[in-house]
Order: structure tokens, then C-alpha cells, then sequence
């Protein structure tokens, strides 16, 4: 019974670094993504629909960092022998 709290307990704790990842990858894309010319690609950088695209592309960021995490993760878990 207690091997399943203990894989219980590191897949929240996995959960929660997987979700902090994402969060962070998400602002670190917005962020990036601000140093773009948006007027190069749109006719009006700071409309809704630019604002729109710049956040879809911060969340394909955020999602591109979690599977980076989930790699590492993995490879960590691998090294201890836990899989």
C-alpha cells in the first residue's frame, strides 16, 4: 500500500513541475514573442486578432517547453531506475 502513495505522490509532484513548465514556457514565449516586428506581418500590430495570434503561438511555446519537460523528466526517472 505504501508503493502506491509513494507513485502517487511523485506523479502530483510531476504534475505540478509539468505545470509550472507550462506556465512558465507560456510567459517566456509571450515574452519573446514582444520582440517580434508584428507590423511586418499584420496591418495593425496591436489589434485583437495580432493580440490573438500572439497568444496561440505563447501557448504552442508553453506546450513545446512541457514536452522538453516531460523528456527530462522521463530521462531523470530512467537514471534512478523508477521506470
Amino acid at each position: 500500500m505504501q508503493l502506491a502513495y509513494r507513485v502517487s505522490a511523485t506523479m502530483g509532484a510531476d504534475g505540478i513541475v509539468l505545470l509550472l513548465v507550462f506556465f512558465l514556457g507560456v510567459v517566456a514565449s509571450w515574452w519573446a514573442l514582444g520582440a517580434l516586428r508584428w507590423d511586418k506581418f499584420t496591418h495593425q500590430p496591436f489589434a485583437g486578432q495580432a493580440q490573438l495570434l500572439r497568444f496561440f503561438l505563447a501557448l504552442a511555446g508553453g506546450v513545446l517547453s512541457v514536452i522538453v519537460g516531460l523528456i527530462l523528466l522521463g530521462a531523470m526517472q530512467l537514471l534512478n531506475g523508477a521506470l
